[in-house]
């Protein structure tokens, strides 16, 4: 099995931010809220827009920031400020809501879709395994399909899903429970030594270090570095055709 993070591995480190963003998420919010009067859902809007423009505009500097506050709390103390109740389904919805869709802000680096067919290709199951902030696994299975990757990718767990933020093993425990396979047959794609390499190394996972949106390394523990995704995907054929 392989697990691939996202950010700075499939697609750029940074997160466009666009003054428009905040009309879809209105019109996602009315539709996740359809009790609501007009009036409350504008001011539902209006704080949980507010509240996240700090974060969003550090995503769009790097997808790698450290998150203070999780969503869900952001979005169960903006509905407290509205007196409305925060129960788990209602800041899921919401939460779903404030995800744009990325199919018209980003596109994967080079190489991206190349590698996930290879990874097919060669037999492998592929797992995106990514912290997140807005996405669960829904958001982003809808982002894959939209870009035309779907096909290539076999399951998602996102820090959302898990309940932490990588490094935490918790992502990772996830994909190799879904997957029924040992550490020892598994191979963690990524471009952080921090959130991607060690954490692998240390459940006893093989690690790939791929940097096509970042400085070259001076360092890394992992098993094989590579400069672009294409490498990448001849690094693995070759780490699995020599075991």
């Amino acid at each position: 099995m392989a697990m691939v993070d996202v950010g700075g591995t499939l697609w750029p480190n940074s997160w466009p931010f666009r003054e428009t963003d905040a009309v879809g998420r209105r019109q996602r919010i009315a539709a996740a809220m359809p009790a609501l009067e007009p009036a409350a859902i504008q001011a539902l809007a209006d704080d949980l827009i507010s509240s996240s423009r700090p974060g969003d505009e550090a995503r769009s500097i790097s997808t790698e920031m450290e998150i203070v506050v999780k969503a869900e709390v952001l979005i169960a103390n903006s509905l407290a400020r509205q007196g409305l109740p925060a129960d788990p389904q209602t800041v899921t919805r919401l939460r779903r809501a404030m995800s744009i869709p990325i199919s018209d802000r980003m596109r994967p680096l080079p190489g991206a879709r190349e590698l996930l067919a290879e990874m097919h290709a060669l037999g492998m199951r592929t797992v995106i395994a990514s912290n997140t902030y807005w996405r669960d696994a829904d958001s982003y299975w809808d982002d894959f399909q939209l870009l035309g990757l779907a096909e290539h990718i076999d399951a998602i767990f996102t820090s959302v899903d898990a309940g932490h933020l990588k490094p935490h093993p918790a992502v990772f425990e996830m994909a190799m429970r879904w997957a029924g396979s040992p550490p020892d047959r598994c191979v963690v794609i990524g471009n952080k030594e921090e959130n991607d390499i060690l954490p692998a190394l240390a459940l006893g996972m093989r690690a790939i270090l791929v940097h096509p949106d970042d400085p070259v390394p001076a360092s890394s523990r992992a098993n094989a570095v590579a400069p672009d995704l294409w490498a990448c995907a001849a690094v693995l054929r070759n780490m699995l055709e020599a075991s």
